[in-house]
């Protein structure tokens, strides 16, 4: 296994050091737990959906009183 240094700022890490969940535990665990978190937490989204996602951005978007009146809707606010 080869391994390198890297350079922190104590207060990232003070942050890393309050993520151990025992005391010999290794910074490379912490940091490969933080990664795998995010993975689970975002989820990688498909070329399409991205695509998808950028058209609904720069459809024009109208009031809601507006869609409420072209929907024919009634809301009690």
């Amino acid at each position: 296994m080869s391994v390198t240094t890297i350079q922190l700022e104590k207060d990232t890490l003070n942050k890393l050091k309050a993520f151990k969940e025992y005391g010999r535990e290794s910074y490379n665990e912490v940091i490969n737990k933080l990664m795998k978190f995010k993975e689970i937490a975002e989820p990688k989204l498909t070329g399409q959906t991205n695509k998808d996602i950028d058209e609904a951005r720069k459809e024009k978007s109208i009031p809601l009183s507006e869609a409420i009146k072209e929907l024919g809707v009634k809301i009690d606010l």
